[in-house]
């Protein structure tokens, strides 16, 4: 089912698809519900990325605190020429593209190495696919974009990919925000859409020291904590509710003792919400946390167990020198 697409688009090199479900999805007042009404209070983090939250963590990423993006881009660049050689791709799929910088250095690359290559881009905010789409469609007049917009984490039995020798990527540590369970399902997933040929890139944040890791987390201009605030904002306009975001502050740290960043909204005053559109009174004690994200950092040995244990075979492992980030090219099994 092909999308609206912006005019100023090329429509014949450029579509979006819609990613029909193959799993139960919760919907966000089903997730709201039960995130508030938990002793615990927490929230998806895959509500931060509206419009306006895509844009900050774009931010996010230029600030020289946030080491991931930028690291992430160098291993790119310097190794995106034997990524390619290696992986030979007619296409390449990425699962949540967002602005697709990165991957752009892959496509670059594929276009010196061959005359036509198409990309299928993932991602849940439809608006981000089509600027993508634009800037994409104008500077590689040799390349097929075939977008897909959805939530890729509740199965791909309806993902069309016609193309062969696909390499699959998972950028940007996203991996990280995954339970180690719900991780494993991804990858098994992700596996049973390749044949032989195949090919998957996998970034992942490595497991360093704790001021490093809070020190990305917690930026100078305040990016992250507007990121993780802008949540609620999501939550007053989606669901009517009454959040004050000046009665929450940005906390985030790493727990050691699990290997991952832990990001919260802590309530700075006994106060309560109204979530208006699920008749739903919620109370918050001053310096309550309210749990919005879990980013797991991983060993080189931890992600290779991973992938081995959903069916891939991993051919190589390119670190940078400082060994913060990790790129893990693997094959089918």
């Amino acid at each position: 089912m092909q999308g609206a697409v912006n005019s100023q688009l090329s429509q014949d090199r450029f579509q979006i698809n819609r990613l029909v479900p193959d799993r139960i999805i919760t919907s966000m007042s089903d997730d709201v519900r039960s995130g508030l009404s938990a002793r615990v209070k927490i929230l998806p983090p895959k509500y931060f990325y509206d419009e306006r939250g895509s844009r900050l963590f774009d931010l996010i990423c230029q600030t020289p605190e946030y080491y991931l993006t930028r690291t992430e881009a160098a291993l790119l660049s310097e190794h995106a020429a034997d990524i390619i050689a290696s992986s030979r791709p007619t296409a390449i799929v990425e699962f949540g593209s967002g602005t697709a910088d990165k991957t752009e250095l892959l496509i670059d690359q594929a276009g010196q190495q061959r005359d036509a290559l198409h990309y299928l881009p993932f991602d849940v905010c439809k608006e981000m696919l089509v600027e993508s789409g634009q800037r994409l469609n104008e500077r590689y007049p040799w390349l097929q974009i075939e977008a897909w917009h959805g939530d890729f984490t509740h199965g791909l039995t309806h993902f069309v990919n016609s193309h062969d020798r696909t390499l699959y990527t998972f950028l940007g540590s996203s991996l990280g925000n995954f339970t180690p369970p719900e991780a494993a399902a991804f990858l098994t997933d992700i596996r049973a859409e390749m044949t032989g040929d195949d090919y998957f890139l996998l970034g992942v944040d490595l497991v360093k020291s704790s001021e490093v890791l809070n020190a990305a987390y917690n930026d100078n201009e305040g990016y992250t904590a507007a990121f993780n605030l802008n949540l609620l904002n999501v939550l007053n306009r989606e669901l009517n509710a009454t959040f004050n975001t000046g009665h929450f502050r940005h906390h985030a740290r790493f727990n050691e003792q699990a290997s991952r960043m832990e990001m919260h909204l802590v309530s700075c005053c006994d106060h309560s919400v109204d979530v208006r559109d699920l008749q739903l009174n919620v109370s918050f004690e001053a310096d309550e946390h309210l749990t919005t994200e879990y980013s797991h950092k991983y060993t080189r040995d931890g992600i290779g167990n991973l992938l081995e244990s959903a069916g891939f075979a991993p051919s190589r492992y390119y670190i940078d020198d400082d060994s913060r980030f990790m790129l893990a090219l693997a094959t089918c099994a």
